[in-house]
């Protein structure tokens, strides 16, 4: 079993890098990639712990995209490289200004001063959303993080703060720049019809996409033929991944996502095979 997705204390997860491994082994995932949100903080604690999990540096970009969510995953890379690390720093630096902008909200919210130190809770990266929300559950404000979404963070609610996003082909680039592959990460949240689906991954393609999560724990098993058959007739690679958050998400396993995952290691060899050609 692989997983190619998943998330640490660098940006939204709930895990060390340490103890993703440690899960890692115990739940017979054979590769992991290390893919935390606008950042490659994480890595060095990735590749120092001792595991026998085969490990691949990764990243999740956000994408600037109108009609649904556009996550592109780089894997593969070589997380020292200099412009990857530049614009990602500027990323974070966008990140922590919007994190402000939400925290000075939530202060006015709960009458009273909220600092960025009293929402982290062992975050070691920039915060996101559900730190926010966790802290908000914490406060009784809500009582669990679908709620605090649905009322305070979500997109045209009180707490809202738009996040700085790359163009596709920027993203790509950088991406490729640094050794790596860049792989569209749970295709169903682009919230395209199956019409529009293939063109507009064939031109993706065409801009420098190399890859498809077709197994994801958002893509249900009688709907991974449809991407499976886009990815082949493009010829793009194949990818899998939970999309692991830890405690963020109770519902997502590592390895196995919703429930519905146990990606084999042929998937893996192929996916280094583009990476490496």
């Amino acid at each position: 079993m692989i997983d190619m997705h998943c998330h640490s204390v660098y940006s939204d997860g709930t895990f060390t890098p340490g103890k993703l491994l440690e899960l890692a082994e115990k739940v017979g995932v054979e590769a992991l990639a290390l893919t935390d949100h606008d950042t490659v903080d994480g890595l060095d604690d990735f590749f120092s712990h001792p595991t026998k999990v085969e490990r691949v540096a990764g990243t999740e970009i956000s994408i600037d995209y109108d009609k649904g969510t556009f996550h592109l995953v780089g894997l593969f890379m070589n997380h020292k490289e200099k412009n990857l690390n530049d614009i990602l720093d500027g990323l974070k630096h966008a990140r922590r200004t919007r994190n402000e902008k939400i925290v000075k909200s939530v202060s006015s919210l709960l009458g009273r001063e909220v600092s960025l130190d009293d929402i982290a809770d062992g975050n070691l990266g920039e915060l996101g959303r559900p730190h926010i929300a966790k802290y908000l559950i914490k406060q009784r404000v809500v009582s669990n993080m679908q709620e605090a979404f649905d009322k305070y963070l979500g997109k045209g609610q009180p707490l809202y703060a738009d996040k700085a996003r790359l163009g596709f082909e920027k993203a790509a680039e950088m991406i490729h720049g640094a050794g790596g592959i860049a792989v569209l990460a749970h295709p169903v949240s682009l919230k395209l019809t199956d019409e529009e689906m293939r063109p507009f991954l064939k031109d993706c393609k065409d801009k420098g996409l190399d890859a498809i999560e077709v197994y994801c724990s958002e893509v249900l098993p009688e709907r991974q033929p449809f991407f499976k058959d886009i990815a082949d007739s493009l010829g793009l690679g194949i990818s899998a991944g939970s999309d692991f958050h830890g405690d963020n998400k109770l519902k997502i396993g590592l390895g196995t996502g919703s429930g519905h995952l146990n990606t084999p290691y042929s998937v893996f060899e192929k996916l280094k095979e583009l990476a490496y050609k």
